[in-house]
C-alpha cells in the first residue's frame, strides 16, 4: 500500500533526535475484550488510516512509507499477569517504544488481569497528533462494536491528511501578512532560560507519573475559570507555571502550549487522521505574593491573543516550505535551526465517553499522555474523561528527577483543592 509522506510526518520523525514522538492512551475496562475481534477491528481500520500498519523509512535520500504486510495480528498483543505485578506490567506496556523503520506505527497491549483488561495504546506521532489519536480510537471502537454485534463493517475511505486545508480560506495577502509577523512558536531563549531543573546524579529510569482530579475538583476549576474570565486550559497552565516556579526557585517560566489548528479548516472540508497542531508560546511571571487568579490572568491574556489571530499558522507555513528542501540537507540542519523547548505543556482534550464504546464493555477510566522525555526536558500533559481530569508527566531521569515531578504534580493538585 502506497502512502504519501506529508510535511508533518517529516517534522515528527526529525523530532525523534531529541525525544520519542509518541502518544499514549490507557483504557481500563470492567471486563474482558475479545482479542480476536480487536485484531480484526485494527485490520479493518487500515482501510481508513493505513499508516498505522506501515513502517517509516527516514534513512534513504527520500523518506517514505513502506508496507511490510503488517495487520491487526502484528499490532495487538495480549499480556497475561497476576494481581501481584499488575501495575508494573501496565506501565511497562504503556512506556513501550516503536521502531519506526521496522515496526507498525501502533502498538496495542491487552494487559489481561484476573478480573478485567487494561489496554495500553502507543501510537507514532508521525501518524497523528493527540486529536487525531482520539479520532482513531473512536474509529477502532466503532469497528469493534460493529464486528462483535455482527453488523456490516463500515470503515471510512482514506482522506487527505496534508496541510493545504488549513489555508483554504486564507488569501495570499493574509498569508504574506502571517509570514511577516513576529510570531515564533519556538523561541531560542527558551532553551537557555529553562534549566531550573537539570540532569541529576544517579541511575536513570523511566517514570510515568499521574494525578487524577475528581469530578468535584474539576467542577471547582470550571467555576473558578468562569469567575475569572478564563478557560479551564488557562487554569491548568497557570497551575503548572506556579508549581514549576515554586519547585525551581525561579520567578519566570516560558513554555509552549499545543493548539489544535483544525478550527482553521473550512466547514465541510474532509481531512484524514493526521497532524494538525502547533505551539503557542506563553511567558508567565510568578511573584511570591501572586494569587492563582493573578497568574491565570497573565496566561488568559496571552492565550486570547493566540486564539484570535492566525499568526500561529506561520510555523506551519514555514515548515511546509522547509519540507521541500532535499532530505539530507534537512536532516543535517534540523537541530541547528529548530530549538526544542525544555519545558512544555499540552492539553490532549476531552475523550468522548459516548464515541469511545467497545460493544457493551464498560470503560472504568481512560487517560492520554505523551512522550517520555529525557531530563532536563519536561512536559505536562492533561486529558479529561467522564468529567474527571488526569495530569501526567513522563520522564527518563534519576530518582531525584522523579521526586521533582511528584512535587510538581502534588502542588498543582493541592492548589486545586484549596480553591
Amino acid at each position: 500500500m502506497k502512502c504519501k509522506t506529508e510535511a508533518f510526518d517529516l517534522w515528527q520523525y526529525l523530532c525523534g533526535e531529541v525525544f520519542e514522538p509518541l502518544i499514549r492512551c490507557r483504557m481500563d475496562f470492567d471486563g474482558f475484550i475479545d482479542e480476536d475481534i480487536l485484531k480484526n477491528a485494527v485490520t479493518q481500520s487500515l482501510k481508513t488510516i493505513p499508516m498505522i500498519g506501515l513502517c517509516f523509512d527516514g534513512i534513504k535520500h527520500k523518506p517514505r512509507w513502506i508496507d511490510k504486510g503488517f495487520n491487526g495480528n502484528d499490532i495487538v498483543r495480549v499480556v497475561k499477569t497476576d494481581s501481584k505485578d499488575d501495575e508494573q506490567v501496565v506501565l511497562r506496556c504503556l512506556s513501550a517504544g516503536i521502531d519506526f523503520a521496522d515496526e507498525p506505527q501502533l502498538k496495542l497491549f491487552v494487559v489481561r488481569k484476573p478480573d478485567h483488561d487494561t489496554i495500553c495504546s502507543v501510537i507514532s506521532h508521525i501518524v497523528c497528533d493527540g486529536a487525531g489519536f482520539k479520532q482513531y480510537l473512536y474509529l477502532l471502537s466503532k469497528l469493534y462494536t460493529q464486528l462483535i454485534n455482527r453488523e456490516t463493517v463500515s470503515a471510512p475511505a482514506i482522506s487527505y491528511r496534508g496541510l493545504k486545508p488549513l489555508f483554504a480560506d486564507i488569501s495570499l495577502k493574509e498569508r504574506l501578512k502571517i509570514l511577516c509577523s513576529k510570531y515564533s512558536a519556538y523561541n531560542a531563549s527558551n532553551k537557555t532560560q529553562q534549566r531550573g531543573v537539570d540532569f541529576k546524579e544517579g541511575a536513570f529510569v523511566t517514570a510515568m507519573e499521574r494525578r487524577i482530579l475528581s469530578a468535584e475538583d474539576f467542577d471547582r476549576l470550571k467555576i473558578f475559570a468562569k469567575a475569572n474570565g478564563a478557560t479551564v486550559n488557562d487554569i491548568f497552565m497557570g497551575l503548572f507555571a506556579r508549581s514549576f516556579c515554586k519547585n525551581t526557585g525561579t520567578d519566570k517560566i516560558m513554555f509552549p502550549s499545543t493548539m489544535d489548528l483544525r478550527k482553521f479548516i473550512p466547514t465541510g472540508q474532509e481531512v484524514g487522521i493526521g497532524n494538525y497542531s502547533s505551539n503557542c508560546m506563553c511567558a508567565v511571571f510568578v511573584k511570591r505574593e501572586d494569587t492563582l487568579a493573578d497568574t491565570v490572568m497573565q496566561v488568559s491574556k496571552q492565550m486570547r491573543v493566540h486564539k484570535s489571530e492566525k499568526n500561529i499558522l506561520k510555523s506551519v507555513m514555514l515548515w511546509d516550505f522547509a519540507a521541500h528542501i532535499p532530505w539530507f540537507l534537512l536532516k543535517r540542519n534540523f537541530s541547528k535551526v529548530i530549538t526544542h523547548p525544555i519545558i512544555s505543556f499540552t492539553n490532549l482534550g476531552i475523550i468522548d465517553a459516548i464515541a469511545l464504546k467497545f460493544g457493551k464493555l464498560k470503560i472504568r477510566d481512560v487517560y492520554m499522555t505523551a512522550s517520555i522525555k529525557p531530563r532536563p526536558y519536561l512536559q505536562m500533559n492533561v486529558s479529561t474523561f467522564n468529567d474527571s481530569c488526569t495530569l501526567s508527566c513522563n520522564i527518563y531521569g534519576s530518582k531525584a528527577d522523579e521526586q521533582f515531578v511528584h512535587r510538581l504534580l502534588d502542588d498543582m493538585c493541592l492548589e486545586t483543592i484549596t480553591l
